[in-house]
C-alpha cells in the first residue's frame, strides 16, 4: 500500500512541477520585463534615453536605486541570437 502511495506522490510532484514550473518562469520573466521598462522611462537618460524630465524621476530614484546596477548590466549585456528570438 506505502509502495502506490509514494508512486502516485511521485507522478503527482513529476506533473506539479512540469506545469507550474513553466508558468512561474513566465511569470518572472514578464515581471522583471515590466520593471525593465519602467526604470527605462524613469531612469533611462543614464544610457542616454530621455522620456520623463528629470524632476519626476528624483522622486522614484530612492526606490529603484538598489536595482540600477542589475538593470543596466541586463540592458547592455550582449545577447545571444536565441536569447533575442525568445
Amino acid at each position: 500500500m506505502k509502495f502506490w502511495k509514494k508512486i502516485k506522490n511521485s507522478l503527482k510532484n513529476v506533473l506539479f512541477g512540469a506545469t507550474v514550473t513553466n508558468i512561474v518562469k513566465t511569470y518572472k520573466k514578464m515581471a522583471f520585463e515590466m520593471n525593465a521598462a519602467l526604470m527605462l522611462v524613469t531612469i533611462g537618460d543614464l544610457i542616454g534615453v530621455v522620456v520623463i524630465p528629470p524632476i519626476y524621476k528624483y522622486n522614484l530614484l530612492v526606490h529603484w536605486f538598489p536595482y540600477i546596477n542589475v538593470w543596466k548590466r541586463d540592458l547592455l549585456r550582449e545577447k545571444e541570437f536565441l536569447e533575442k528570438l525568445g
